[in-house]
């Protein structure tokens, strides 16, 4: 409750201009990752996972509340499958059908039961399964034995084989060149592949399979996304306008009268 307090009540407050308007920086070559990062304030640890946190995000509303509103969109495909993910999660993404797909062939959830976004945890960590979470730490997240979570685990790639292959290249070859590479050619540097200690050089493995996949898709082509919502917006002639991303989350501030030309994104993604 007190880092509610401090840093999201009394730490927001701080931050408000005088025109109403909480103002973040964005930082593109901080975080080792490549992705995006945000401070003073960091508006992208709003809290989501408890109910008293959730309480905080009420507190952000658009300008004339009743003339605006902010659709937001995420590029949750992106997510799907890694290169070389094989027939199985490339047809979820084309389908559209993203994670739903990969928790019916895990789970044993029939095709026509799509899990839902709200559904929890089932949906929620199987990114995490494809760039290196390990059994202890999918327990953890779902609340789980270690050997059940195990048995998820191997249940996902025995589903997916391509992933586990995808996975282990990767690793083999970030140790020969001692980073690795995204599709855009940023290249992240791992010493701890070569480390003596055998827990960071496990680190330095998970770190090679999370950087390549999501370094190209989620953050990358997200920051190629924003550029092409911003053109798309002028070219449009609206007064709607892009004014955060959240990770994978676009939102836009529209006024009233242009929700039909401004609330659906997709298209310019």
């Amino acid at each position: 409750m007190e880092k509610l307090r401090g840093t999201y009540g009394t730490g927001l407050l701080a931050e408000v201009a005088p025109d109403g308007r909480i103002r973040t920086t964005f930082n593109q070559t901080v975080a080792r990752t490549g992705r995006l990062s945000s401070d003073q304030p960091n508006l992208h640890n709003i809290p989501v996972h408890s109910e008293e946190g959730k309480l905080f995000r009420r507190a952000f509303i658009p300008p004339r509340a009743a003339d605006c509103w902010w659709p937001t969109t995420t590029r949750s495909g992106c997510a799907a499958s890694p290169p070389c993910a094989g027939p199985g999660l490339i047809d979820a993404f084309t389908s559209g059908r993203d994670h739903n797909a990969t928790a019916s062939r895990v789970f044993g959830v029939g095709r026509r039961r799509h899990l839902p976004s709200s559904s929890g945890p089932r949906r929620r960590w199987f990114p995490g399964l494809a760039y290196g979470m390990e059994a202890y730490g999918l327990g953890q997240r779902l609340g789980i034995p270690t050997a059940r979570a195990a048995e998820i685990l191997e249940a996902y790639f025995t589903a997916f084989p391509n992933v586990k292959d995808y996975m282990e290249r990767t690793v083999v070859e970030a140790r020969i060149r001692g980073y690795t590479e995204t599709l855009f050619g940023r290249r992240r540097p791992i010493p701890e592949l070569s480390n003596s200690n055998f827990r960071i050089r496990q680190a330095g493995e998970r770190q090679a399979m999370n950087s390549r996949h999501p370094g190209s898709g989620r953050r990358r082509r997200h920051q190629v996304a924003l550029v092409r919502i911003d053109q798309a917006l002028d070219d449009a002639g609206v007064a709607s306008r892009l004014v955060l991303q959240v990770h994978d989350e676009v939102l836009v501030e529209v006024p009233d009268g242009e929700h039909d030309r401004s609330g659906s994104l997709s298209c310019w993604i």
